[in-house]
């Protein structure tokens, strides 16, 4: 099982689409962020949780027993601010509060898949219907791809995609391949608590940006120089890169867009 020094709980969501705070909202009479909380901590002793106030932080610490993070006043919004803020450690895991059905030997699935891979990043891709990368669950083994997207949140629209793109090497793990992967699904609505099963494909996927001298970095270099046209050509360049991945592919499209490029992405 792929080594855990850490695992960090995003929990700074605000809960719009579900209509009420969903991370209190139980399940089988145990709220949904207790039940992330008690599956991390079968994989690692060290558990924090990531949220967006002092206030919420002592909601949730008493709720699960754990300490918290609270968001860095940093220039970029949503989830990825909590990322940045609170992974602070190699081999990190990284959780949503949102996993109604998650139990630590999903997780411990999850981590065997990822093994002694010397990727930067080892993340879950959902492909019933394409490739989706799930952004929100990922064992981050280097901090370096973080270090990158700080740069880049003065620059563009980032996303928690972005700390997959700025890594040099990334395996993705098909939910397919873990023993009852359902249980890594996260629910936006109420009507996403009836359980959902599926045929996910059975594969491993390995990219290696850094063959192509890692675009995105690249990307970040020539926005930070003013140089709009070159940093076009580098988000071109990762379209190739991650041209099977819907998510981080429309990702790249957007980033294109924003800077004036045209590409071929959907605008989802």
């Amino acid at each position: 099982m792929g080594s855990v020094r850490e695992a960090v709980i995003l929990a700074g969501g605000r809960s719009i689409r579900f209509g009420r705070d969903k991370l209190t909202y139980k399940i089988d009479g145990k709220e949904m962020i207790v039940m992330v909380a008690e599956a991390a901590r079968e994989i690692t002793e060290k558990v924090i949780l990531s949220v967006r106030s002092d206030e919420d932080g002592e909601r949730f610490s008493k709720l699960t027993g754990l300490d918290y993070r609270v968001d860095e006043p940093l220039p970029c919004t949503g989830p990825i601010r909590g990322v940045l803020s609170s992974v602070k450690e190699e081999y990190t895991l990284l959780l949503p509060a949102d996993l109604p059905w998650v139990n630590g030997d999903v997780l411990k699935s999850f981590l065997g898949m990822c093994g002694s891979s010397s990727a930067h990043i080892c993340g879950l891709l959902w492909s019933a219907e394409g490739r989706y990368l799930d952004p929100m669950i990922a064992h981050i083994r280097s901090l370096e791809p973080l270090i990158h997207v700080r740069r880049a949140c003065p620059l563009k629209n980032v996303r928690v995609t972005d700390i997959h793109r700025a890594a040099s090497s990334l395996l993705m793990i098909s939910a397919g391949l873990l023993d009852d992967p359902w249980r890594l699904l996260d629910v936006d609505r109420p009507e996403d608590l009836a359980k959902r099963e599926e045929k996910w494909e059975k594969e491993l996927l390995y990219i290696a940006p850094r063959t192509l001298e890692d675009p995105y970095r690249r990307a970040i270099e020539e926005l930070e120089r003013g140089s709009l046209s070159r940093a076009r050509e580098m988000f071109n360049l990762e379209l190739f890169v991650f041209q099977d991945v819907e998510n981080i592919r429309d990702h790249v499209s957007k980033d294109l867009r924003s800077l004036g490029g045209k590409d071929g992405g959907s605008d989802r």
